[in-house]
């Protein structure tokens, strides 16, 4: 899929669009964080999503980016260029797509100027797709940011042995289940010198300072799939652990006194 289609698939959505249980769910924020999501995960069209689809309304969203669409100010772009103008909050990457050079380029100059992104990257996504092999519109099957991930000092690393069983995953006081989950290794070959992570969770999570900013990564992207959360969770995703770990993070990035660390 071209980067062309899918603005216009992006511009069809919004328009549309506007018209596993744990504990009590937190309340919106009270101002709405802005928020730009980059993935190649079926969240924002469903899976296989065309014009066509779109517009007769046989696709609809996962049920965690309706649950974002209700809480924050969020939109899915597949470009960073103008990133540095358009400033949001935090930036999401969600497993995206391979990003051309100059995105990476602008989302490490944007976080190094004070930025905050959340990035999820998965080593050995297990995500059912009933596209063919092949299909671009299929989700990545491996996280492709080592370039960006190098630069700040790590290196994504997938489970030896190749599990993709299905596995409860525990993060701080949220608990879901996942499945291929890698980990987080420090390295200091390309690292800069302004950048500085430490990893946590068993290597699955990694808080980053770069520069003025920060980045949370998260070496795991399969949480997202609402297949995997329980009944009462998919009708109402406030109640997903998963969902709630995610505001935890966008919590911790807007919040001042986390970027003084």
């Amino acid at each position: 899929m071209s980067a062309n289609w899918q603005t216009v698939l992006s511009a069809a959505a919004a328009f549309l669009l506007l018209a596993q249980c744990t504990g009590t769910p937190p309340d919106p924020p009270a101002d709405r964080p802005r928020i730009q999501l980059m993935t190649s995960l079926p969240l924002v069209w469903g899976e296989g999503a065309s014009m066509e689809s779109i517009l007769s309304g046989e696709t609809e969203p996962a049920p965690v980016y309706r649950y974002w669409q209700d809480r924050y100010d969020v939109a899915a772009v597949d470009s960073l260029e103008n990133l540095a103008d358009q400033n949001p909050d935090i930036v999401i990457l969600a497993q995206p797509r391979a990003m051309a050079p100059a995105d990476l380029a602008d989302l490490d100059a944007w976080v190094r100027a004070g930025g905050a992104a959340i990035i999820l990257t998965d080593p050995d996504l297990a995500w059912p797709s009933d596209l063919p092999l092949g299909d671009p519109r299929r989700p990545l099957v491996s996280g492709l940011l080592s370039p960006l991930l190098g630069h700040w000092g790590l290196e994504l690393v997938a489970d030896a042995d190749g599990r993709t069983d299905l596995a409860r995953l525990r993060l701080g006081s949220h608990a879901f289940a996942t499945r291929g989950v890698g980990t987080l290794e420090p390295v200091t070959a390309e690292a800069r010198a302004d950048a500085r992570c430490d990893t946590g969770e068993g290597g699955v999570i990694a808080r980053c300072r770069i520069g003025q900013g920060q980045a949370i990564v998260v070496a795991d992207a399969d949480f997202l799939n609402a297949a995997l959360w329980p009944g009462e969770a998919r009708r109402s995703p406030r109640k997903s652990g998963a969902v709630r770990f995610i505001d935890s993070l966008v919590e911790e990035q807007m919040n001042p006194e986390s970027r003084k660390r």
